[in-house]
């Protein structure tokens, strides 16, 4: 019970890193406007209008997303190798709420209500398996760190042997690389298509 309640508070601690960069984008966005509404032209009329009729090629664009989030997941695995493993960790619930606070805030800006939906229409449904995974992959990489430079803390280091350690982080990482895959094939291979739907009674 002691080791839930101990997981649960670190969840929220990312949980609420992820709002207080929600808010700094929101707050960057505000400041820099011109720079996203004008200069960036990110989700203005005409990006939206070439989207809605881009044939994708589902290949070529499962191996970009696929790099790109493979890329993600082992930088963080190895920055969890070193001494700043747990501040990484904090960094990305931060970076990633400042993104999510900067897109919604154009879409709001620009769409009103019908930009939430864009958003929605956008990043769905490959982030039912994303998010999770996003999630799994920052509790891996904290334990990790913990268990090479805190081990008097790592609650996790105690069940077992070391090789029986070394055995779940690996499958534990072979799970979110799965999860990562899964999600970016629904991403390249299905979300195109319900995105173009969606823009065409935009």
């Amino acid at each position: 019970m002691h080791q839930i309640y101990r997981t649960d508070s670190r969840h929220i601690s990312w949980l609420y890193l992820f709002l207080g960069g929600f808010l700094v984008g929101v707050f960057a966005m505000n400041i820099w406007k011109n720079l996203f509404l004008q200069d960036m032209e990110l989700l203005n009329a005409a990006s939206l209008s070439r989207l809605r009729y881009l044939e994708v090629d589902g290949g070529a664009f499962f191996l970009y997303v696929l790099k790109e989030r493979i890329g993600m997941v082992f930088l963080l695995c190895i920055l969890a190798t070193t001494y700043i493993g747990i501040y990484a960790v904090s960094f990305f619930a931060l970076w990633m709420g400042a993104m999510a606070g900067v897109f919604l805030s154009v879409a709001s800006i620009r769409y009103g209500l019908k930009g939430i939906a864009l958003i929605a229409a956008g990043i769905l449904p490959q982030y039912l398996l994303l998010v999770p995974a996003c999630v799994m992959l920052m509790n891996w990489c904290y334990q990790l760190s913990m268990a090479l430079y805190h081990p008097e803390r790592a609650a996790d280091l105690r069940y077992g042997t070391k090789k029986q350690y070394l055995m779940r982080k690996a499958a534990q990482l072979l799970l979110i690389l799965g999860a990562v895959m899964v999600g970016s094939a629904i991403e390249s291979y299905i979300n195109p298509m319900l995105l173009s739907a969606f823009l065409k009674i935009f």
